[in-house]
Formats: structure tokens, sequence, C-alpha cells
């Protein structure tokens, strides 16, 4: 099978938690409902403000947004690049005067978002052979896209790179995961400081990051299905081998 790899950063984002009204705190990862906005939109896709206008309208709307639709059984794989120490992050605050933000005196809203700086993820898309799949390979490897994407607001502009087609193999068994993945999968092997020994040639600091992120988006619900996910470089032992492949230089975890 095949499955296209390309390389998403941007000077800042935010991909906003649902569950913080005070300070609009971040993911380290985007999830892949995220994702399927990107792709939605470089390919022209409409998304929620087109449901919320036509629904303005009264007019016959369809209940999820058309990006959702058409690309949620896209298989996603996502490494972030941010080694051992994770991504910079820093508050910032603005004020939201538009006079129906706050039914406080004066009508502002004082608003203190989280910012991740300068934040790169590596994303892999697993061959299905929908016509959305083959649009995303042509858009992505010709440089187009019908709308401008972006990560989390409209002024955090989302960097589209290294773009390439390889070739993945399914496998059933691995030591190591390049890329995040379910924590139901497998555990993590406890440190075994004989292998350490036996291997300083390769010796790295060890880390651990874990993230619960969405999986699925609900009409009424809106982010549902949230699933615990593992990114580290410590060994694995795998039971459920649903979703792992290899591209001959990394083990990555399709969901």
């Amino acid at each position: 099978m095949e499955t296209i790899k390309f390389n998403l950063s941007s000077g800042m984002a935010i991909i906003r938690k649902p569950d913080s009204n005070s300070i609009y705190y971040t993911y380290n990862i985007p999830h892949k409902i995220m994702l399927y906005g990107i792709l939605g939109a470089i390919i022209g896709l409409n998304g929620y403000n087109y449901n919320q206008f036509q629904n303005y309208l009264k007019k016959a709307n369809k209940t999820m947004p058309e990006f959702y639709e058409k690309l949620n059984r896209l298989k996603i794989a996502i490494v972030p690049n941010f080694g051992e120490k994770g991504f910079s992050k820093k508050i910032q605050s603005f004020n939201n005067s538009v006079g129906y933000a706050s039914q406080e005196a004066g009508n502002n809203l004082i608003v203190s978002e989280q910012i991740i700086e300068n934040p790169s993820w590596d994303i892999y898309i697993l061959e299905d052979n929908s016509d959305e799949y083959l649009k995303i390979k042509d858009y992505l490897g010709n440089k187009k896209c019908e709308y401008i994407p972006y990560i989390g607001k409209n002024e955090h502009f989302a960097n589209i790179n290294d773009v390439e087609i390889l070739n993945v193999e399914k496998i059933n068994n691995c030591d190591c995961i390049n890329s995040i993945f379910n924590k139901n999968i497998g555990k993590i092997k406890p440190y075994d400081p004989v292998d350490a020994f036996f291997d300083l040639d390769n010796l790295e600091k060890e880390y651990e990051f874990y993230e619960i992120l969405p999986t699925m988006l609900d009409e009424k619900l809106g982010y549902t299905n949230y699933e615990k996910f593992c990114f580290t470089n410590k060994k694995v032992e795998i039971n459920n081998s649903d979703g792992l492949y290899t591209t001959g230089k990394k083990v990555i975890y399709y969901f």
C-alpha cells in the first residue's frame, strides 16, 4: 500500500481544548478531526461556517460538515517533532470588545489562550482508493489549495512541506513505534539497565508523552470518542497490531 506523508508546521498554533472557558488551553498534537478540516480546506470541502450559514438561511442542510462526511474514513498517523522536551508554549491575552462578547461593564472581554510556538508534525494518510484520497494526493503533490489552511485560528497559517508518496507494509509486531499510538495496543516496557549497557552507541534520553484526543465528531455532542495516545522512544510490547505499518525506516500507527 502507499501513504501520503507531509510535514505540517506553523510559527504559532492553537488546537483548542473544549474543557475550559477561563483560559483556552491547547493540545500538543492535532486530533484527526482538525486534520480532516485542514485537508478539506485544501481540496475545497465546506466546513462549520457553511453549515451555520445554511442553518441561518433555514435551508435544508446536512447535519455534519462536508469535510467530515467525506474524509472521516481516512486513516491518519501522526509523528510529533518535539523529541524529549515537548513544544514551547506561552499564554497571550487580548481584548474582545465587539459589544456582545461580555455582559460586564464596557462590554469588554479579556481572553487568554495558550499558544504553541513553532510546532511541527509529520502526517501520514493511508491509501484507501477514494476520490478524496486521490484529490488530496494531487493537491498536496502540486502545491494547490482551494482555501488557505490554518491551525486553530486563521492568523496561524499552516505550512505544508516535504510531501512524499511512500510504500508501507502491514506488520504484526515490533518493539518500538515512531508515531503516536493508542495506549491500549500495547504496554511500555520498563527500563532495562542491561539493554542500555550493551547499546551505549544508541543511548538517548527516554521520554514518554500522553495526550487524550477526540477521534470522532458527533452532530449533537461535537468532539467525542476520546482516546488516550502515547508518544515515546521506549520499547513497547504489542498486544494488538491493528493499524501498525512500516515504511522501512519507521513504524507508524494509523487510526
